[in-house]
């Protein structure tokens, strides 16, 4: 699922990183307000944070690169 946040598309199904070094994952939960809910992957027990208060207090979020599995490769191999 992809939100936009501010004009700028967040890939939620992917882990994010933010500025500060810290990786956050959507939780598939959101605010009374609709905002989605961020779990930060680094630390245990801290509470979930809406999606705007991670990028206030930590930054921009970047997805979290995934390596290149064998499935994608035929894929593309498979399309040429």
């Amino acid at each position: 699922m992809t939100t936009d946040l501010d004009g700028t598309p967040v890939d939620l199904d992917r882990a994010q990183e933010a500025v500060d070094g810290s990786r956050w994952l959507w939780t598939f939960d959101h605010t009374d307000a609709g905002e989605p809910l961020m779990l930060r992957l680094d630390t245990d027990g801290q509470p979930a944070l809406p999606l705007p208060v991670v990028y206030r207090d930590h930054g921009p979020l970047t997805p979290v690169p995934q390596p290149t599995t064998a499935a994608m490769y035929r894929q593309v191999l498979e399309a040429a």
